[in-house]
């Protein structure tokens, strides 16, 4: 009978070891400064198909943290982050469509513990698909000399592997145009163009992004801007 116990334990290792295997190669890096290095891209066919470790042209990585009480999964993070579940589902994410399933993502969770104290986050990570805009059918002056106009912006982590519609240098990795997500501003114009001059402040700071400016008119209702 011992040696049945012997037998169970040692299958049992390989079985727990196995599965951490397959969690290890989903997990994919964070995109903001510092960033991690990336890694080679997950395999196609796999739970992790739609959170790559790169993601591709023209595709921008967006994240999901919770505080997740300690508990146990069928499907656990890596060591050291056993208490976190190895994927989520149900997670909000600013660009359409989003994955049903996010992968647990290593690097970002320790670098969103190290600034968030008590540091007990689980931070999980997928590819979006940016819908970018043609340059040359955009008026940055749009909307701006009405009474009612605001200046609205919207910024990203400069995408991993670059953009099909680069911008001059050194912004070569940021789209020149793109339509900003609805569900994120007041106004979701057809298209934006970059804003050099915010995307220079923020990557002054250590954030690596792209960001977008364009023109919203406030409804008559809220009353007028104090400027």
């Amino acid at each position: 009978m011992r040696w049945i116990q012997q037998l169970f334990a040692a299958w049992h290792t390989k079985l727990v070891a196995g599965l951490a295997a397959v969690v290890v190669a989903g997990m994919g890096p964070a995109c903001e400064s510092p960033p991690p290095e990336p890694k080679a891209a997950a395999q196609k066919g796999t739970i992790w198909e739609n959170s790559p470790q790169v993601c591709a042209i023209d595709e921008v990585r967006e994240y999901a943290c919770e505080e997740l009480v300690p508990l146990r999964s069928a499907l656990p993070a890596p060591p050291p982050y056993e208490s976190c579940p190895g994927q989520i589902e149900g997670h909000y994410g600013e660009l359409d469509p989003k994955p049903t399933v996010a992968g647990f993502d290593a690097s970002y969770t320790e670098y969103f513990r190290q600034r968030t104290p008590p540091g007990h986050a689980c931070c999980y990570s997928w590819c979006a698909r940016l819908t970018l805009a043609d340059a040359s059918q955009v008026d940055p002056s749009a909307r701006c000399s009405q009474p009612m106009a605001m200046r609205e912006t919207y910024c990203f982590d400069e995408p991993e592997s670059g953009t099909s519609d680069p911008s001059a240098a050194p912004y070569e990795r940021c789209p020149q145009a793109m339509a900003p997500p609805a569900k994120t501003v007041f106004y979701a114009p057809p298209g934006a163009l970059l804003d050099t001059v915010l995307t220079t402040e923020r990557r002054r700071v250590g954030q690596n992004q792209c960001c977008y400016a364009w023109c919203s008119i406030v409804p008559q209702t809220t009353g007028p801007l104090r400027r």
